[in-house]
């Protein structure tokens, strides 16, 4: 199966967000399930995963910039993670449960899978407390994800 096909699919699933502008906020769900089909991936390509809070009755939407993960697939010889700076003014959560990037390997996908899982895990448990503070409407926003 291809990259595209596997987007295509996640893309299409029951359970995402589409707003009105055409834009689709996948579910965590789907996004495991996204997860699961690049094991069986032909071709994978650098990943930015941007999470988001989506209120979908109040049509809230807020954009969790500082959580996203990137995967950047290049031809080196062991995949690696890029920390956090030391020092940074990041929330706690972040600093101590996520990485914002990582190397990997062409041909090393069971780092890719397990990078994503790790990642999809921790969020799955994060309570995005200071976010949901931002605006009313989020304190019962569910986490959905774009990739690019």
């Amino acid at each position: 199966m291809t990259y595209e096909e596997i987007i295509n699919k996640t893309i299409n699933n029951e359970g995402n967000h589409c707003r009105a502008s055409g834009d689709v906020y996948i579910s965590l769900t789907n996004m495991e399930g996204f997860v699961d089909g690049l094991k069986n991936c032909n071709d994978t390509i650098s990943i930015l995963l941007t999470p988001y809070l989506v209120n979908i009755e109040e049509d809230a939407l807020y954009e969790l910039h500082y959580y996203e993960f990137e995967l950047e697939m290049l031809d080196v010889d062991h995949s690696y993670y890029i920390e956090y700076m030391e020092n940074n003014s990041l929330p706690k959560e972040i600093v101590n449960n996520i990485k914002p990037k990582a190397i990997v390997a062409k041909s090393d996908k069971a780092f890719l899978i397990e990078s994503l899982q790790n990642y999809l895990k921790s969020m799955r448990k994060m309570v995005f407390e200071e976010d949901r503070k931002s605006d009313i409407r989020l304190q019962d926003a569910g986490l959905y994800y774009q990739i690019f």
